[in-house]
């Protein structure tokens, strides 16, 4: 699976969690802290469910990755 690509907006790098692919939005959302989340408000849109780039790529290469890998060496 990809790595999403980051949103940029008021100088934040960040990646909105209903954005990723299901099996991501479900593992992500499990693991990141609520602490962690950030509401973004863009041309007056409100998008509650954001963190910021460096934790979903710091979870995506040091989690999910690990995890599929031992998926895959376990099959």
């Amino acid at each position: 699976m990809l790595k999403a690509t980051p949103n940029f907006h008021q100088g934040i790098n960040f990646i909105q969690i209903s954005s990723l692919p299901y099996e991501q939005q479900e593992l992500f959302s499990s693991w990141v802290p609520k602490a962690a989340m950030i509401k973004m408000e863009i041309n007056n849109i409100s998008l509650p469910d954001c963190v910021e780039y460096q934790d979903y790529a710091y979870w995506f290469d040091f989690q999910y990755q690990n995890h599929n890998s031992f998926l895959e060496s376990s099959l």
